[in-house]
């Protein structure tokens, strides 16, 4: 990009949001950055779940969300570890690192005649199948959770208001190039299936290396004095950095547990998640037999509905998010997702077909991703950095697998009942009374959130009260 159009691009981002020059740019790699991420999570999103079902099977899939939880532990641990000893911006090039190198790993073992998608046999003693998606279970906490924390540590209340509904927008409109373009490579290239799936699969890698490039750039390109986010939370972090104080591997639990303001958090998560993983399980189960079982198939199809939840979620990111921040509020936005979560739980009901199943899902994802993930990150703000890191990273995952794993349980048993309707009733019935728990949860949360900055206090500081 020339300097001319870099110039007018800044300029025209400055004067329609009302920030200065270095938020703009801010603004504009965060952006890029996010795009990259979203691109990358898009086509290992899809393929997690064809190579998955493909590789070892349907039937385990709940098996594999309990496993999780013993990775999830020590990854967490792993996570403290790096937040004491590096920057803020370095935690994130540690893990979009490791992803990078394993998404080139696991490109080399698709190809391979016996280990990779050219081998249809479905097994449980398939470790491909299994690795590849626990590893990949990690990326939303690892990957996206702590490029949020690394974000939200650099930006203010204000500043997010008004950029982070952009910067997801950004974000799906490489989910949505990402995952109709992969879709285009393995439908129409004259190519083999194992190979084209192998080379996506390396692509995603490339995506996080420009991810990491893009937020060298912020820190080397704007002065260190705009990038303290809000500013009592930067001021006690870097108290707590000069004591080097010893802190223990599982501060970011304890902080999680012990602040009910973090813990609301976690709630509205885990409301979220558990409900998201019993219908998602329904129409992967749909899938698996409609398509027989073949990953290719089920690539397209993983790859179409992610596609078309990213597109949805975009609108919403783009129309809906800061308009509605601005207009009613963090308090009240945090109430919408539950309510048309209610809504959601019971159409499955009236048509328990893939396609409906498809309908609920895409919308479902797409309000979470559009609207409800950027309106969870803005609480983060008003944090110390062990929140934003530790116990964001332990709600992200811990949080995340330990709901996967109530809602795999439920799953499990309904491969053991012979009257599928009975399961979706009962599907429903812990949906919907989940959401009443959840908007519960979201009215105290965002009542913490306002006063927190009215009284310009952080959360999870020493000396503060909960």
């Amino acid at each position: 990009m020339n300097f001319g159009v870099r110039k007018r691009l800044l300029s025209r981002v400055e004067n329609s949001l009302g920030i200065d020059r270095h938020d703009a740019i801010k603004l504009i790699l965060s952006a890029i950055a996010f795009f990259f991420i979203i691109s990358s999570y898009s086509v290992l999103r899809s393929l997690k779940t064809s190579i998955f079902l493909g590789f070892v099977g349907r039937q385990y899939e709940p098996i594999s969300k309990f496993l999780s939880i013993f990775v999830t532990i020590p990854a967490m641990m792993l996570l403290a570890k790096i937040t004491d000893k590096f920057r803020r911006h370095q935690v994130v090039y540690c893990f979009m690192g490791f992803y990078a190198i394993a998404a080139l790993v696991f490109a080399l073992l698709f190809a391979h005649p016996v280990y990779g998608v050219h081998n249809t046999l479905t097994s449980p003693y398939r470790l491909t199948g299994w690795a590849f998606e626990i590893i990949m279970d990690l990326f939303q906490a690892l990957i996206v959770g702590t490029f949020w924390s690394f974000l939200n540590s650099i930006c203010s209340p204000t500043f997010a208001g008004k950029s982070y509904g952009f910067i997801v927008a950004a974000s799906r409109v490489g989910g949505i190039a990402a995952s109709f373009l992969s879709w285009f490579f393995l439908k129409k290239i004259a190519l083999d299936e194992s190979i084209i799936i192998s080379g996506l699969t390396a692509g995603t890698g490339i995506f996080l290396v420009l991810a990491v490039a893009c937020i060298y750039f912020i820190t080397t390109k704007i002065p260190s004095e705009n990038l303290h986010g809000y500013e009592a939370a930067y001021r006690n972090d870097e108290q707590q950095s000069r004591s080097k104080k010893k802190v223990s591997m599982f501060e970011g639990l304890r902080l999680m547990l012990m602040e009910p303001y973090v813990l609301g958090i976690f709630g509205l998560v885990f409301s979220y998640e558990i409900i998201s993983i019993i219908f998602d399980y329904q129409m992967h189960v749909l899938m698996s037999l409609e398509s027989h079982n073949r990953v290719y198939d089920m690539s397209l199809f993983m790859l179409v509905y992610t596609g078309t939840f990213q597109f949805v979620s975009f609108l919403f990111a783009l129309f809906g998010t800061s308009t509605l921040l601005k207009r009613v509020g963090v308090k009240a936005c945090l109430l919408i997702m539950p309510i048309i979560t209610v809504t959601l739980a019971i159409m499955p009901l009236l048509c328990p077909t893939l396609s409906m199943f498809f309908v609920v899902m895409v919308i479902l994802r797409a309000i979470n991703y559009g609207f409800n993930h950027p309106l969870r990150e803005i609480l983060f703000i008003p944090t110390t950095k062990d929140i934003k890191f530790k116990s964001k990273a332990w709600i992200e995952s811990f949080g995340r697998t330990l709901s996967k794993t109530m809602g795999s349980s439920f799953n499990y048993i309904t491969t053991l009942i012979t009257a599928p309707y009975m399961c979706l009733v009962a599907a429903s019935t812990i949906s919907c009374g989940l959401s009443a728990i959840w908007a519960l949860v979201a009215l105290l949360v965002g009542k913490k959130y306002l006063t927190t900055l009215h009284n310009n206090t952080v959360i999870g500081k020493e000396d503060s009260s909960a």
